[in-house]
């Protein structure tokens, strides 16, 4: 599950490495079955040359970044050499039993929009191609019944697949959503803060500017639940996420850790200017105390700040770092913020 949800197109990748197995078989019998069967020389000719385009494939599928693409290059000649079966005169009407599976390998494998175009045309091209070799030799009004049953079944089977693989997208992203957001606040949580900080890190490495992580706790949360329960200590919770998101840019990523600790990955921040940053929202958060119970309380946290390159160069170490910074904030009397030996307290104490 939890591989769906980091890559997307990971069941695309298992749908066509099954489906590239079914190809090798099928096609590679068909292929020898008309050779045996003879008139279908260059139908068998096909069968087995894209056989042996599908083995090859399966060597190249469990690799490459541009599914999609091969997927593509894979489904195109499949539908084509399907449709041109159905024009040769010594095939079998069963032939149409693969027009009918293009909506669904063309949904799974394509996605909704590249999906819905390649069923419309080769859909459309083997209805055609059907009604020109078996019905319209027939009376009139007979092949006229035969073909709209033709076409309403192929075209109810593309409507479903749309349905379904609509639906399919809308749920993985409803639940890729619910896996990277913190339930109470909101906010991203550390699932969420890995992705980021890979996609930020490579971007930082690139243009060569910095990038800092904060991480910060809320200061004697503890009395907070006592004096005024787990309600208040939810409410103190959301409120310092929502104070967050007032002042922190849009580019930045507000996480929380876990219980009241809580992350901020700041791209294009040094590391002095994120232990400023840091200090100017714990000023402006003493400034605007929360009610609680009918109480004023003045939220204050105890933050410790690390930067790329200068403390790590992954998330795991860079949290620790500044994880053990954020604890000497604590042990230094708490209401600061310590980076790199730095010390940024309130003047109120």
């Amino acid at each position: 599950m939890a591989d769906l949800l980091t890559n997307p197109h990971e069941h695309q990748r298992k749908v066509m490495r099954a489906l590239l197995w079914l190809t090798v078989f099928a096609t590679g019998c068909l292929g020898l079955l008309n050779l045996l069967r003879g008139g279908l020389f260059w139908l068998a000719v096909s069968e087995l040359a894209y056989a042996g385009f599908a083995l090859g494939l399966l060597f190249i599928i469990n690799r490459t970044p541009h599914l999609r693409a091969w997927s593509l290059i894979y489904l195109l000649p499949f539908f084509s050499l399907t449709v041109y079966g159905l024009l040769l005169p010594n095939t079998s009407p069963s032939i149409f039993a693969f027009i009918q599976a293009i909506p669904i390998l063309s949904y799974l494998l394509l996605g909704l929009r590249l999906g819905l175009w390649c069923s419309l045309v080769f859909v459309s091209m083997g209805i055609l191609a059907y009604s020109y070799r078996f019905l319209l030799n027939g009376e009139l009004l007979d092949s006229a019944v035969s073909m709209f049953i033709i076409a309403v079944s192929s075209f109810a089977i593309m409507l479903f697949s749309h349905i379904y693989e609509r639906s399919r997208v809308q749920n993985e992203n409803h639940l890729r959503e619910l896996a990277a957001t913190d339930g109470l606040t909101g906010l991203a949580n550390r699932m969420s803060l890995a992705s980021s900080f890979k996609r930020e890190r490579s971007r930082a490495l690139r243009l060569q500017s910095p990038l800092s992580l904060v991480v910060m706790d809320i200061d004697h949360f503890k009395y907070i639940n006592d004096r005024y329960g787990h309600a208040g200590g939810d409410l103190a919770l959301c409120y310092l996420a929502d104070k967050l998101r007032e002042r922190l840019r849009d580019t930045d990523l507000i996480c929380r850790l876990g219980g009241e600790e809580f992350a901020l990955l700041l791209p294009d921040t040094s590391l002095q200017e994120a232990a400023r940053l840091a200090d100017e929202l714990r000023t402006w958060l003493a400034e605007r105390p929360i009610s609680l119970a009918g109480e004023q309380y003045t939220l204050a946290f105890s933050a410790g700040v690390a930067t790329l390159g200068e403390d790590a160069e992954d998330m795991d170490t860079l949290l620790l770092v500044a994880d053990r910074r954020m604890y000497e904030a604590k042990a230094g009397g708490r209401n600061q913020v310590v980076a790199a030996g730095q010390h940024y307290r309130l003047s109120a104490g």
